[in-house]
This record gives C-alpha cells, structure tokens and sequence, in this order.
C-alpha cells in the first residue's frame, strides 16, 4: 500500500494543476503537511507493537550484517529496483514536461499534460509489486528478481532506442514526434511495473537468505527463527535506506546528463548498465547451481563454514561453562 504513495502525490499534483495552475504548487506541500501530521500523531499514539523491529534495526543487528556478502548484494538490488521506481515517479514526469515544452508547449500546457500521464507509471508499478510478491513466493525470489530485471533491460533498450533516434532525425532539442512521446510512455510505463516486481522479489530474498545461514548455526528451532528474524529485520532497513539513496541518483543522473548533453540519452545508458549488473548479480549469487551438499542453492548460501557458526558455537561452549 505504501507505493500507491508515489501514485498518490502525482495525483494530487494533478488536481492541482488543474484547479490552482502551474505557479501554485505549495498546495501539493500542504496537503502533505497536513497528511503526514495525521501520521505522525497517529503513530506516536498507536504504534506501541513493533519491538521486533526496533530489535532488527538496532547498531549490534546493523553490525552483524555488515560483514555477510548477501547483504550489499541484496542492497544492491533493491537499489537499481526501487530506486528506479521512487527515482521514476519523480523523473518520468519531468521527462514528459521537457520533451512537451520542447514540442511547443507553454510551461503551463506541459506541466498540466505530463501530470496527466505520469500517475499511471507509479500506479501500475504498486500494483505490480503484489504480483511479483506472489510470484516470488511461486517460484522463489532468485528467479523473480532475475526476470524482472531481464525486462528491464529490455525496456531500457527501448527507451534508448527512442531517445537516440529523436536525438539523431531532430536534435537532442529538436521538436518530439508523437512516436517518441509513444515510446516514451510505453518504455518508462513497462520501467515502472517491472522495478515493482523487482522491489517484491528483492525483499523475499531477505527471510530466505538469513534462514538458509542459519541452518549452520548450532541453536534450536526457536533459536534459528529468532536469529533470522532479527537479522532480517536489520537487513530490511538497510535496503530500503540503498533503495531511497537509489532514487536520488536517478535525478541527479538525470539533471547532469540535460545540464552536459541537452538530452537524456546518456542517463539511460547508466541505467541499463545497472539493470545488466543487478541482473548478472542475481544469477551468479541466487539462480547459479551452487554446491548441492549444503542444500542451499536457492540463495547461493554455503554452511560449510560461516563467522555466525563459529559464533554460535562459542555461544553454546560460554552457557555450558
């Protein structure tokens, strides 16, 4: 539910576009003042049941993930998946607006039909993460993750595709054709759903990753379950902060490719570069046949010998002294 936000405020941006014009975009700010106050007070008040994740998220839980591969790994893709969602939301409109004014539009006209069009990517994505949570728990977050970011590829190649032709018949500040707000539209719009089943099936990764180290640890079920959870939790906050981090660099990307280039062009080389390397990533560490004897091939986990064991282990020697 909280990615239908990224829709949301594009929304509200529309509205007021429409109502208040161009040159009165404080009142997107206000109404998000008064929302987020709402949210603020309600979870001072009624957030009193999330101790497990204070746990997951304190230093010595930071700490205890740092050193594991699979945590910047993982982080890694979360940030080319939801930070080309968040990074999108933001930039697909901007994108729509300098090719719209580039094509005659006022200011005014641009803003107004760029806010028309640029809610749809962000929805469809929200929409997009429940399947890929479902798919991931069909058929395994590794393999999930690996298609996702396979299409992405190829619908960075188009929007590349698009974005060099335009920059070749017209110039990187020519007039944009219909064809080319077209694949625009359809390039970031299938961007957007793909990155969404990519953010759900980073995250089912998470659980599965820590799970499969700690069958190497020498605790009790409970033990285990709590280990994981914990370390989950920690891992999950640690992603996310990548995935925000993710979508400043797409605009500033962004912003440097207009300010050098006049055109967006080379931005999206960048990201297709990023999609290649998560997909790469995902294949080597999470769908590779790994050693079997371990029996950890879903996540690219070995047993054999890991600190967490050998931690546990002085663990166990220090409660039987």
């Amino acid at each position: 539910m909280a990615n239908l936000g990224s829709a949301g405020i594009q929304a509200v941006g529309l509205v007021v576009l429409a109502t208040a014009g161009h040159e009165a975009p404080y009142w997107v700010c206000a109404i998000y003042l008064v929302l987020l106050a709402i949210g603020g007070v309600g979870a001072a008040l009624f957030m009193d049941n999330v101790v497990a994740h204070r746990a997951g998220l304190s230093i010595a839980n930071l700490r205890a993930i740092v050193p594991v591969l699979d945590s910047w790994v993982i982080s890694f893709l979360y940030l080319c998946a939801s930070g080309s969602f968040l990074g999108f939301a933001f930039a697909f409109g901007q994108v729509l607006q300098h090719n719209f004014v580039a094509s005659g539009q006022t200011n005014g006209q641009a803003a107004l039909h760029a806010a028309e069009i640029a809610f749809i990517g962000p929805l469809l994505g929200s929409l997009a993460r429940i399947v890929g949570g479902r798919l991931s728990d069909h058929f395994g977050g590794g393999r999930v993750t690996l298609s996702a970011f396979a299409g992405a590829i190829v619908a960075a190649g188009l929007v590349i595709a698009v974005s060099a032709h335009h920059d070749l018949t017209h110039g990187p500040r020519g007039p944009v054709t219909l064809s080319t707000m077209t694949g625009y539209v359809i390039g970031f719009i299938a961007l957007f759903i793909l990155t969404g089943i990519g953010k759900a099936a980073v995250y089912k990764l998470i659980p599965s990753v820590f799970e499969a180290r700690s069958r190497a640890l020498n605790l009790s079920d409970l033990e285990r379950q709590d280990w994981a959870r914990v370390r989950s939790g920690a891992l999950i906050g640690l992603a996310g902060a990548f995935g925000a981090l993710g979508s400043v660099g797409i605009n500033l990307v962004l912003r440097q490719s207009y300010n050098s280039t006049g055109t967006e062009t080379p931005a999206f080389w960048i990201f297709l570069v990023c999609y290649i390397g998560a997909a790469v990533l995902a294949w080597v560490r999470y769908i590779r046949p790994q050693r079997a004897d371990v029996g950890l091939r879903r996540v690219g986990v070995s047993a054999a010998h890991t600190p967490e064991a050998d931690q546990a282990t002085s663990t166990r020697a220090r409660r039987a002294q």
